[in-house]
């Protein structure tokens, strides 16, 4: 099966492109998934960050503040994200996941995913002295990397979604 994308040849069972990743739709198949979003394989780097001692934070301080921490250090790494042209898909308590490579990709997203997390610490190690008085503890974050392929599906950047 030919890739209607960069015309590589590829075995007829093939659902992506062996040499772009585009995804390939039997004859059969076309009338019958014409309705399914278009799903494109990438190469996608994936950043995981949470903060240290959340749990213990939480015990300490007074929910306003812990907000406050948690929202000073979030509209830092938003924009530090944003700098990288990184996207991020979520945020929840202490933790956020950004993906480099959707909906752009970069030839160095993996090496743009580290300049990420070494700015986030930064930023936080900077931001610590504040409250490790009443913390009885430094603030930091901890950070995971990884890059692989990934099918992206149901693409809304209008919605900030890009479903991989």
């Amino acid at each position: 099966m030919k890739c209607p994308k960069c015309h590589h040849e590829n075995p007829e069972d093939a659902k992506f492109c062996q040499e772009c990743g585009n995804r390939l739709i039997a004859a059969s198949e076309a009338v019958r998934t014409s309705s399914i979003p278009d799903a494109e394989r990438k190469r996608v780097t994936a950043l995981f960050s949470d903060l240290s001692g959340y749990t213990a934070i939480t015990e300490k301080l007074d929910p306003e503040e812990v907000k406050e921490i948690t929202s000073r250090i979030f509209d830092g790494v938003k924009a530090i994200i944003s700098k990288y042209e990184g996207f991020i898909e979520r945020i929840a308590g202490d933790g956020l996941l950004a993906l480099f490579g959707v909906p752009k990709a970069h030839e160095d997203d993996p090496i743009r995913a580290i300049h990420a997390a070494r700015e986030i610490h930064a930023l936080v190690d900077g931001i610590s002295p504040q409250y490790v008085g009443r913390l009885d503890q430094a603030l930091s974050m901890h950070t995971g990397i990884n890059t692989g392929l990934a099918v992206t599906s149901e693409m809304n950047p209008e919605r900030g979604s890009y479903g991989v």
